[in-house]
């Protein structure tokens, strides 16, 4: 029983949050929509002309009655713009009368229509309709800001994609016995774009294929950016990736092997050429209040929990030049070396007396300070997020088919839904297409309900509810204009 003062108190309070009566009637008027921002991503398609580009290189289907290979591209790519996760999803884009006036359709192509197209993909038309889409992005890259065109870093890296089904073609267990596909990705650090993605068979290391695409990705890149910059990890630490690079005048950031003549290179390195990672942290000035440092949780719970756990500490860094037996000339290691100590600060030491050290080496040909290279690799770290998210945000973990050529063509297309996501972030947004999240994108620009209406000259009219996110719309419509 609530008291009598709060009972008054209740009674004041106007911002409650409590359900009134519902009565649901149907809307004969003009159509609804939940997902007004897709107005944007189609005039980006429009401006682009990917649908014209699709249908002059790539032929799948042997006659077009009634849709043509862009329909069905185009049909994934704004079923997973407007949140859809599977091909059943198309069939909420088949009912809404709104989105088939907002993207000027008659009709919206079948789910299993769709599936059927993507099981029609061999190895020629899937190069075709991954070169008409890097095609597509080249002119994205065109309209960016000079000071957004100033470098390029590629990051280079593999996930696994979990599926379920027992009777995927191409499936296999990987390293971690997982029953999966692996994918390759390549993003743009700067921009959040994928340079390139290529879904494979389950049992496959991370690098493979990466050498007889990567000549044509940086001459891609160097058409538009002044400079471009490679960054992997060690599954890429390999001597004709290093060749390519260096013959292409690429920067390049890969993390190296730890193997045994670099590691007894390393333990030759003197005491005093270690220097420290990170500066030291400006002295507070006189007068001015100290910040309190919130307690360290986690490591007072693993204390307690394990008494002999050990942690990181100060970290160092320091540099060699190193040939590795294989290779064909020397390069420039940086290495980093961190205190391993115990509960109470104390070194850690092995059993020959000697300090204990956790290790990191990149392998580079840059001639920056040994601390600048390692900012520079550490940065790296994004690209798991941008992955996760690609994974995650777009519902790939629903891998559409049975049929391994059919999901790597579903995954390209899924390339394109994504990249349309950061141009539309980076060119009409104002926003930065590699911080801002799928599902972010989706509430800020995509979910909004909107009323459509024709008007005589056979014009759309799309009537928005006033306040900041029209205003937003507006401004980026008119920025989109002038592209």
């Amino acid at each position: 029983m609530h008291s009598r003062s709060y009972q008054n108190l209740k009674s004041t309070i106007t911002g409650r949050f409590e359900t009134p009566r519902v009565e649901l009637r149907e809307h004969k008027g003009a159509p609804l929509v939940a997902y007004s921002g897709v107005v944007l991503a189609s005039k980006l398609i429009e401006k682009l002309m990917v649908a014209a580009r699709i249908d002059d290189a790539v032929r799948v289907l042997q006659r077009h009655k009634p849709y043509w290979e862009s329909d069905h591209v185009l049909t994934l790519v704004y079923n997973l713009l407007s949140g859809g996760e599977t091909l059943s999803d198309i069939q909420r884009l088949r009912q809404d009368k709104g989105f088939a006036r907002l993207v000027n359709s008659d009709q919206v192509p079948d789910p299993t229509t769709v599936g059927d197209f993507l099981v029609r993909f061999d190895d020629s038309s899937l190069g075709r309709l991954r070169g008409t889409l890097e095609a597509v992005q080249d002119t994205a890259f065109g309209w960016l800001p000079r000071r957004r065109r100033e470098v390029a870093t590629m990051d280079w890296d593999s996930s696994i994609h979990e599926v379920y089904g027992q009777k995927k073609q191409g499936a296999d267990f990987a390293y971690d016995h997982t029953w999966c596909y692996n994918v390759l990705y390549a993003t743009l650090a700067e921009t959040g774009d994928v340079l390139y993605q290529d879904l494979r068979e389950g049992n496959t290391s991370s690098s493979v294929g990466t050498k007889e695409v990567l000549p044509a990705t940086i001459r891609r890149l160097q058409q538009h950016f002044q400079a471009v910059r490679f960054r992997a990890d060690s599954a890429f630490y390999d001597q004709e990736i290093v060749s390519i690079c260096d013959e292409a005048d690429v920067e390049f950031f890969i993390v190296a092997k730890q193997q045994a003549p670099l590691m007894q290179s390393i333990l030759q390195i003197p005491e005093d050429a270690w220097k420290s990672l990170y500066r030291k942290h400006k002295q507070p000035r006189s007068g001015a209040a100290k910040r309190k440092k919130r307690p360290n949780l986690q490591r007072r719970i693993t204390v307690r929990r394990k008494p002999d756990s050990w942690f990181k500490a100060r970290t160092q860094v320091a540099s060699i030049d190193f040939q590795p037996p294989t290779w064909k000339s020397p390069y420039r290691f940086v290495i980093t070396r961190t205190e391993v100590v115990d509960k109470d600060g104390a070194q850690l030491l092995l059993d020959d007396g000697l300090c204990k050290y956790a290790y990191q080496v990149v392998v580079t040909n840059s001639g920056r300070s040994d601390s600048a290279v390692m900012r520079v690799a550490h940065a790296r770290g994004n690209q798991e997020n941008l992955i996760k998210d690609f994974k995650y945000g777009l519902g790939l973990s629903h891998v559409p088919t049975g049929f391994l050529m059919a999901n790597k063509a579903y995954f390209v297309i899924a390339s394109l839904a994504w990249n349309l996501k950061t141009w539309m972030l980076n060119l009409i947004c104002k926003l930065d297409g590699a911080v801002v999240r799928f599902k972010r994108f989706l509430y800020q620009w995509i979910y909004h309900a909107g009323l459509l209406v024709r008007t005589a000259r056979n014009t759309i009219r799309l009537k928005m509810a006033s306040g900041d996110y029209q205003q937003r719309f507006a401004a980026a419509l008119l920025r989109l204009a002038k592209l």
